[in-house]
């Protein structure tokens, strides 16, 4: 039997678009055992996914102690071809360490640093612009010629749908009927949504009658809500409770708005039907496959700067419009 190592390390939303590398290799190869490598933190959201065999979690602030934990574990798989999806220093290392033949990943141009390709024993080009799911197809076709393009997906089982569900009623939120979601970061942060949009989506909301519910991450817990209404906030370690929101916002007719952040990654690979803005980042880049990518009618001259801090003189103006005023973007990959 062939095994076959897929490394991601981090950041969350990261792990989820290379979910598709998973997915397109077991329907390619349904005979071969798949593990993946990531970091302690986002090993949950891989546990039961059916594309994955075994999850080996890698604690990032171990050093070599933990360097060489995951080189024992890998070891023992005796993988045979290892992918790199990352394209890191670290992850290119975890791939070697593996013990694999063939260690495969990204040529430099796609790869956050370069010169880590010297680890890797192979290289694949691409002339499409770098996006995480495209790199996570590219790789798999690296070793799988007719794999088939695939969108991360992810599910809850039947116990975490039902907490997440109570979780809901708790605030008055019944998850049988439509309801909305906003994704709501720290305004610090480049990314994230202003909270005047926050506030106008949630005025919109009430006037509708539709529950709009603000989910705020572990970074989060000190932030005060930008609008009234229900709340969620997701403590570390929860990222299960957010594919069971995903899930349930789907299976009610609801629709996710938020920023270019992990949260709202898992929520769309979760099924749930997302309109992203985008200011600062470029969605060519790093939009989930399956969200609508918006960018503002107006862009500042320095959109897209991909920073998360912002330079303008008068802050992250191009996160400043409606999504209803966003123009959307294509992203250039195959369709589901």
């Amino acid at each position: 039997m062939t095994t076959a190592l897929l490394v991601r390390l981090s950041a969350m939303g990261d792990v989820v678009q290379g979910l598709g590398a998973a997915a397109a290799l077991r329907a390619a190869r349904p005979d071969w055992r798949i593990v993946w490598a990531t970091q302690a933190p986002f090993a949950p959201l891989l546990h039961g996914h059916p594309a994955i065999d075994r999850v080996i979690a890698f604690e990032r602030r171990g050093g070599l102690r933990a360097l060489l934990a995951v080189r024992a574990e890998l070891r023992a798989e005796r993988c045979d071809v290892a992918l790199d999806l990352q394209g890191n220093w670290k992850s290119a290392l975890v791939a070697l360490l593996s013990g694999a033949r063939d260690v495969v990943g990204m040529a430099a141009s796609w790869r956050q640093e370069p010169r880590s390709r010297w680890l890797l024993r192979r290289t694949i080009a691409c002339a499409a612009t770098p996006h995480p799911a495209r790199a996570a197809w590219e790789l798999a076709k690296a070793i799988a010629p007719d794999a088939p393009y695939r969108q991360p997906q992810l599910r809850a089982t039947a116990d975490e749908l039902a907490s997440e569900r109570a979780a809901l009623a708790a605030l008055g939120v019944a998850a049988a009927r439509p309801f909305d979601v906003v994704v709501v970061t720290d305004p610090a942060d480049a990314r994230a949504l202003r909270p005047e949009v926050v506030a106008a989506l949630a005025a919109a909301a009430a006037a509708s009658k539709r529950p709009l519910v603000q989910v705020f991450g572990p970074a989060e817990s000190a932030l005060a809500p930008p609008a009234p209404g229900p709340v969620l906030r997701h403590a570390g370690g929860d990222v299960r409770r957010l594919i069971a929101l995903g899930a349930l916002v789907a299976a009610a007719g609801g629709e996710v708005v938020g920023p270019d952040q992990g949260a709202a990654h898992v929520l769309a690979a979760a099924g749930a039907r997302c309109r992203l803005l985008f200011g600062a980042q470029d969605p060519r880049r790093t939009a989930p496959p399956a969200a609508v990518a918006l960018v503002p009618p107006n862009p500042p001259a320095c959109a897209p700067c991909r920073r998360t801090v912002c330079s303008h003189p008068d802050g992250p103006v191009c996160m400043a419009f409606a999504p209803a005023a966003g123009a959307r973007v294509g992203l250039g990959l195959p369709a589901p």
